[in-house]
């Protein structure tokens, strides 16, 4: 019945948008004799654009394209949301009609970024265009009508590849959301977080995994706030330190920030994971009870301690 629907308004509205201007004159056609198909849709597997209005011919040629790729990608969208939706509705502010309208819209958009969608090309289709003249002023315009193949097989293919691209996103998710309790290092913190803040803007909020996602960030930040910084070894002029969540080591390959008032000359050296700290502390005296602070980020935290300088 939708398609139905959109066939008729195909032929109905471009009549009333085409209505040939005042003063303007047709000049020119393309083919010279108009098509059948510019008057009825003749089959089902074309896309039908007509009465695409514009300036020049290139940009009447654009408009035709762009509503290509809307009806194509607002037939996928209808059918992928009657395949994933209706066996388990949601609701956006109680109101269903909203959310399946914001999903279909979503993606429509996701659907026209598609490689797919993206490889359309006007040598493919049928054109006629005709071009107005109005000799008074010298103005002139064009009107184009498109006809685009795209087959029910195609149409499953375009439907094949958006669900597999959706069911990447969701397997990426919960991989990323997995890792939470494995990961080992404060690089591959910040690559999942940022991969997390990458797929919720490919989203965009209209998404409901968005908020699947802004939990998992939320999981890799607590991760990152009940970090320690654990002492393994303090001598003199010597320390090494490990950071530490729960009973997981947490490597890192960056170089903390490390403060004394006194302590001096800091070297930092990696040592299978273990951050080691070589200092000279010529001007510290053990009565003023010195401390050196060190650092590390992870994500917005900072993980710190302060570690009383050994002198013997």
């Amino acid at each position: 019945m939708r398609r139905l629907l959109i066939i008729a308004l195909a032929i109905i509205l471009p009549s009333c948008a085409v209505a040939q201007r005042k003063g303007f004159k047709l000049v020119e056609s393309n083919p010279s004799s108009k098509p059948a198909w510019v008057t009825a849709n003749e089959r089902m597997d074309y896309i039908y654009v007509k009465g695409q209005e514009a300036a020049t011919l290139a940009d009447a040629k654009g408009l035709a394209m762009k509503g290509v790729v809307d009806e194509i990608s607002q037939s996928v969208a209808v059918k992928v949301e009657g395949e994933i939706i209706d066996n388990s509705v949601m609701t956006i502010n109680g109101n269903t009609s909203e959310f399946h309208e914001q999903y279909i819209n979503n993606t429509k958009t996701k659907l026209a970024k598609m490689p797919a969608l993206q490889g359309i090309t006007i040598q493919k289709a049928d054109v006629y265009y005709e071009r107005y003249y109005n000799k008074k002023s010298g103005e002139e315009y064009y009107v184009v009508n498109l006809r685009y193949p795209f087959s029910e097989f195609e149409r499953r293919d375009l439907i094949d590849a958006y669900n597999a691209q959706e069911k990447a996103i969701n397997d990426k998710i919960a991989q990323l959301k997995d890792e939470v309790e494995t990961v080992s290092s404060i690089e591959d913190i910040n690559k999942n977080v940022a991969e997390l803040s990458g797929l919720s803007k490919e989203l965009g909020n209209e998404d409901a995994r968005v908020h699947t996602i802004n939990t998992v960030i939320g999981l890799y930040n607590e991760v990152c706030k009940s970090m320690m910084v654990e002492v393994v070894e303090n001598r003199p002029s010597h320390m090494a330190v490990r950071i530490v969540y729960k009973d997981r080591l947490i490597t890192t390959s960056q170089k903390p920030v490390v403060k004394s008032d006194c302590a001096m000359s800091f070297d930092v050296k990696y040592v299978n994971g273990i951050c080691n700290v070589n200092f000279d502390s010529s001007y510290c005296y053990p009565q003023d009870e010195p401390v050196i602070k060190i650092t590390f980020k992870a994500g917005n935290s900072k993980i710190s301690k302060d570690i009383r300088i050994m002198f013997k």
